[in-house]
C-alpha cells in the first residue's frame, strides 16, 4: 500500500470514527453482508429504509431486493462501495437517498448515511460485513467536512421546519379546529414535496 493511500485510509477511519461518535443517537438501522453468497440481513429500521418494507427484517435478502426502498441511482452506489470495501480497505462509507412519496419524506429520513465494515479471516478473505445506518441529519457539518459530504444548511432548514409543522398538527387534532388542521395540512404537503425534491437532486459524494 502506498503512503498516499495508506493517509487516505487513515483519513477515512479517522472520519468514520468522528461520525460514529457524533451520531449515535442518529442510528436508524443495521445491516449485515455475507460475502459468499451476496445477501443482506437487515433489522426492521434498515428494512424499512433499505428495502422499503420492515417485515422483511430478518430475511436473507438478495441485493436488488435488500436495496429496494433506494433511489435507482444509489443503488449501484452503495453495492459498489461495499465491493470496494471488501477488496481494499474494509471500510464502507457512504450517503444515500430514499425513494419514496412527499408524505413518507416527513415521517422517515430523507437521506442516510451507512457506515460498517468488511471482517476477514485469517488468510485476508472477506467473510462478514455488518453496519449501521445514521440518519444524515443528524451529522454535523464538522463530520460533513471530514467526510468530503457537502454541507446541507438549507436541508437542515426544511427538516427542522417539518418537525415544527408535525408538532403543530398534533396540537391542532387535540384543539379540534378543522380549518386549522386543513391549512396546516397544505403546508406540510408542500413541505413534504421539497424534502422529497431535494432528496432527488442533492449531488452525493462517496
Amino acid at each position: 500500500m502506498t503512503v498516499k493511500r495508506r493517509r487516505s485510509v487513515a483519513a477515512r477511519d479517522a472520519a468514520a470514527g468522528l461520525v460514529g461518535t457524533l451520531t449515535d443517537a442518529g442510528v436508524v438501522g443495521a445491516w449485515e453482508w455475507d460475502p459468499a453468497t451476496g445477501r443482506f440481513v437487515l433489522d426492521e429500521g434498515a428494512a424499512g429504509l433499505m428495502a422499503g418494507d420492515p417485515r422483511l427484517a430478518g430475511d436473507a435478502l438478495l441485493s436488488d431486493r435488500a436495496t429496494a426502498g433506494l433511489e435507482a441511482a444509489d443503488v449501484a452506489r452503495f453495492l459498489g462501495e461495499v465491493r470496494r470495501a471488501a477488496e481494499q480497505d474494509g471500510a464502507v462509507l457512504v450517503e444515500l437517498r430514499l425513494s419514496g412519496p412527499p408524505a413518507a419524506a416527513l415521517r422517515h429520513p430523507r437521506r442516510i448515511l451507512c457506515r460498517g465494515q468488511i471482517h476477514r479471516d485469517g488468510l485476508g478473505r472477506p467473510v462478514r460485513g455488518e453496519g449501521t445506518l445514521v440518519d444524515a441529519a443528524a451529522v454535523g457539518n464538522e463530520a460533513r467536512a471530514l467526510l468530503g459530504l457537502p454541507e446541507d444548511a438549507a436541508g437542515a432548514a426544511i427538516d427542522e421546519a417539518a418537525g415544527l409543522l408535525i408538532a403543530a398538527r398534533q396540537a391542532i387534532d387535540a384543539s379540534g379546529n378543522l380549518k386549522l388542521r386543513d391549512l396546516v395540512d397544505v403546508v406540510l404537503l408542500e413541505v413534504g414535496r421539497e424534502i422529497a425534491s431535494r432528496t432527488r437532486t442533492a449531488p452525493l459524494r462517496h
